[in-house]
């Protein structure tokens, strides 16, 4: 199971907010193919964007902190 499943069932709102540009069919219609930046492709398997906002409470950003350190077994 991927780590970003693992979070929404720990009830933390995970998403991704980088998306190579010509993975979208409109510059897949202008012949971009995957593989064009390997190094935007690999941060794009790989990153997640957790919540955060301004007027976070105390415990939700512990509720975060929580759900990550269960997910990825940092002590």
């Amino acid at each position: 199971m991927r780590k970003n499943s693992q979070l929404r069932e720990k009830g933390l709102g995970v998403q991704c907010h980088y998306i190579p540009v010509y993975f979208q069919p409109y510059y897949q219609d202008m012949g971009y193919k995957k593989g064009v930046c390997s190094v935007g492709e690999d941060f794009y398997q790989r990153e997640i964007s957790i919540p955060m906002y301004p007027i976070m409470k105390t415990s939700e950003i512990r509720s975060v902190i929580q759900a990550l350190e269960a997910t990825f077994k940092v002590i």
